[in-house]
């Protein structure tokens, strides 16, 4: 006969049973109460949420489709966002917004932090001047008042991807098209794969829109790179950075001669950079291998000249427009081509910073096949070069906003050179040509020559109205003009 427990135990186990009762029932309660609470919360959270979208101004026009909160998980997702406002179309496919602090949020509308906000298949447009299609990630925001977000938010890191990018460069007629943009705050990194500029409308058009000549441009560069850039400023109108690169470059500009010259004082490149809106800092600006083409239409004739320079580089340091106490005293810029494809170039330009300083231009040409510069000579100065090598060519002047000074010394060989009737029929004038080959241009000036008789003076009044490329050029052509006995009988 099994054992029989007594009396107590059993009313012992009852209530224990009993105990256990109440505790799953008490259990149950608070996860039914939890369940509740989660869902009332959820409730509030969106409620709260729609009121903060409905405080937007009236001329803000925003909508999506769906909106989840994770109370535990401390997120929110909105889905499909849209927003309208004077003329600009914002679409984001997700917004991701992390590391919430609800209990926070619901006590109070100051000092709200969130963790993070992603921005997944952002387009953001405005017809006829902006469109951007990517994503955008911020590591952390901080909001003073919600009440006044415009004044109060604090973003940390932000990284920026673009597939594509344009901008519609005001009153230039230009659209500015990027690829594969990646910007990085935190790095202080901006690379992107492609940049290109567009003309808007056909390049004979331009000059007759503006009504006097100006330079219509087309470019293509590719592995732009900013280093050490400063994201932040940018907002301030403010660009700072380490480096600027570009590892591949293609530019063709194209000028109307037959148009009238714009009215009005050109201002020189330090002075025009100092005029612009944004404040400059950068420590280097490097363009590596390019190719830049200059074609332009004479004032008379019917063909249009071209110059080439490939194999292009150029380096500028640093590029600043406005200086302060233990900056440079100029802007050191560094240029090396091969112009028509033939021998070398070199040259370096000091801007200065200071006001009243000259401007510095020394460099030289080496081994340049005169007969490849013939697309321009004929068309634009009536010079057909049957043959010549120009074995070296070195120059320096300064340059004032009044006058550029300075030498030029030469040496060639077998130069030859005709007159040309007209740009028209490209015919021999043969009286001038005889003048130029026996009385103007000697056929050879080599280094056994003393360099006196190899030396151009140059001694060139700027024009106001003409730009600074104009003033550099011309004050390069008249110290070559003035290094042969009858120079001046040169056109040009």
């Amino acid at each position: 006969m099994g054992k029989i427990f007594p009396r107590t135990t059993l009313v012992s186990v009852w209530r224990v049973c009993i105990d256990m009762r109440k505790v799953l029932y008490i259990g149950g309660a608070i996860i039914l109460v939890s369940i509740a609470g989660y869902f009332i919360a959820q409730v509030l959270i969106r409620k709260k949420v729609q009121e903060a979208l409905r405080i937007l101004p009236a001329s803000i026009k925003l909508i999506y489709s769906s909106l989840r909160t994770d109370i535990p998980g401390r997120s929110l997702v909105i889905d499909d966002v849209r927003l309208m406002a004077s003329g600009r179309q914002l679409s984001i496919g997700r917004l991701m917004v992390s590391g919430i602090d609800y209990l926070a949020l619901a006590r109070s509308r100051k000092n709200v932090l969130l963790g993070g906000l992603k921005f997944s298949g952002v387009r953001v447009e405005e017809p006829g001047k902006f469109f951007v299609e990517g994503d955008v990630e911020i590591d952390s925001v901080h909001v003073a008042d919600l009440d006044k977000p415009e004044d109060s938010v604090r973003a940390g890191a932000v990284r920026l991807h673009a597939d594509k990018l344009s901008y519609v460069i005001p009153q230039a007629y230009e659209t500015m098209h990027l690829s594969n943009l990646h910007l990085d705050s935190k790095r202080g990194s901006l690379h992107a794969d492609t940049v290109r500029i567009i003309p808007t409308v056909a390049r004979k058009e331009l000059g007759g829109i503006k009504g006097h000549q100006v330079d219509w441009m087309t470019a293509a560069c590719e592995g732009l790179s900013v280093e050490g850039l400063d994201v932040m400023a940018l907002l301030q109108h403010r660009l700072i950075a380490d480096e600027i690169n570009i590892r591949r470059s293609k530019i063709y500009v194209f000028r109307d001669r037959r148009l009238p010259l714009e009215e009005g004082s050109k201002p020189l490149p330090v002075d025009y950079l100092k005029s612009l809106p944004l404040s400059i800092r950068v420590r280097s600006v490097k363009l590596g291998s390019g190719a830049f083409t200059y074609e332009e239409f004479p004032r008379t004739g019917d063909k249009t000249g071209v110059l080439n320079i490939v194999h292009l580089s150029v380096t500028v340091k640093p590029l600043i427009n406005h200086p302060a106490a233990g900056d440079p005293a100029h802007i050191t810029v560094v240029t090396e081509g091969s112009l028509m494809g033939s021998g070398s170039v070199r040259a370096t330009t000091k801007m200065p910073l200071h006001k009243g300083d000259p401007y510095m231009v020394e460099g030289a040409f080496h081994e340049l096949d005169v007969t490849s510069l013939n697309p321009a000579a004929e068309n634009l100065g009536d010079i057909h070069l049957e043959s010549g090598m120009l074995n070296s060519l070195a120059f320096q002047f300064a340059m004032t906003p009044e006058r550029a000074t300075g030498k030029i010394v030469g040496e060639y060989h077998n130069l030859v050179a005709d007159k040309l009737r007209g740009r028209d029929e490209k015919k021999v004038d043969k009286i001038k040509s005889f003048f130029l080959k026996k009385l103007i241009i000697p056929k050879n000036k080599d280094h056994t020559l003393p360099e006196p008789k190899r030396t151009g003076k140059v001694d060139y009044k700027r024009d106001p109205e003409r730009y600074f490329s104009y003033y550099m050029l011309h004050a390069l052509l008249v110290g070559v003009k003035s290094s042969f006995a009858l120079g001046f009988l040169l056109p040009g």
